[in-house]
């Protein structure tokens, strides 16, 4: 298990070999009447060692349109917090949005077959563009739900997993939970065909997504536990500003993820 205790140095910057240009808004048929709209970053490479497909938490409705002829996205999520510590020369980097007939991704439409079919054509058209690319599937929060069950769903054609702040235990609605139900305490995380890093804080404050079942996990995942300043948001523990988003501690957290990736076996033999 490797600790972040604090910022601690600065990061440095990111040397890019690539002009800044506009994002590109993908629109997908996945299902009947159904589309789903991705966002590919710009830069990226043409031909990337890895792209990673991020699944933002929450209602996962991002809001993804063209305003001024420029693709973005009209609600912010974690990973728009942590674009430049993630961009590499060697990645590609997709963001996720509600497919059109999901106003709210709840845990039940993260783990259906509905769900799963529209993941599988986001990756069909992501490995048409870079067939040569590994794929590491990111999920936050609610989207963690979404990151393990589509990960199972399409088995070695997933490379790696990364979890922040995952939803490992069974929930029941309240004001602070909208979306209630198993999070990932009914998939066994080992079982996937490829490897899982958690990422959780250690002060978490969000009732859905408490630090005990995530360091439970570590006996037998790698983790990476970010400890920080106390929670300063308790009105919204699970929201911006919350140690729930790692607050003030993003960029430093996604630059421990990167190295992760860049040491990880990608192919583990799973009994």
């Amino acid at each position: 298990m490797k600790t972040l205790h604090s910022l601690g140095l600065l990061l440095a910057g990111l040397i890019s070999a690539f002009p800044t240009i506009a994002d590109e808004l993908i629109s997908l048929r996945t299902r009947a009447e159904v589309t789903q709209s991705v966002l590919l970053w710009e830069p990226h490479p043409p031909s990337p060692d890895t792209v990673i497909l991020l699944i933002p938490g929450g209602s996962g409705n991002i809001g993804l349109a063209l305003v001024d002829g420029r693709a973005q996205a009209a609600r912010p999520h974690i990973f728009s917090r942590v674009r430049e510590a993630i961009i590499r020369p060697q990645f590609a980097i997709v963001v996720v949005d509600a497919p059109s007939d999901q106003k709210d991704m709840d845990q039940e439409f993260r783990m259906s077959t509905k769900h799963a079919a529209d993941m599988t054509a986001v990756v069909h058209e992501i490995r048409d563009r870079f067939p040569r690319a590994r794929l590491v599937i990111m999920g936050h929060s609610r989207g963690s739900v979404s990151a393990g069950y589509v990960s199972r769903a399409l088995g070695d054609q997933v490379n790696a997993v990364v979890l922040f702040s995952g939803l490992y235990q069974a929930t029941q609605r309240s004001p602070q939970i909208p979306s209630p139900g198993p999070g990932l305490s009914d998939l066994d995380l080992r079982s996937l065909r490829s490897p899982v890093l958690i990422v959780h804080h250690a002060k978490d404050a969000c009732p859905a997504a408490p630090f005990a079942p995530a360091q439970k996990l570590s006996a037998g995942l790698p983790m990476i536990t970010v400890n920080g300043n106390d929670e300063t948001s308790p009105a919204s523990p699970c929201g911006p500003g919350s140690n729930h988003l790692f607050m003030g501690m993003e960029k430093l957290v996604a630059e421990e993820v990167v190295k992760w990736l860049a040491g990880t076996e990608w192919q583990r033999t799973v009994p």
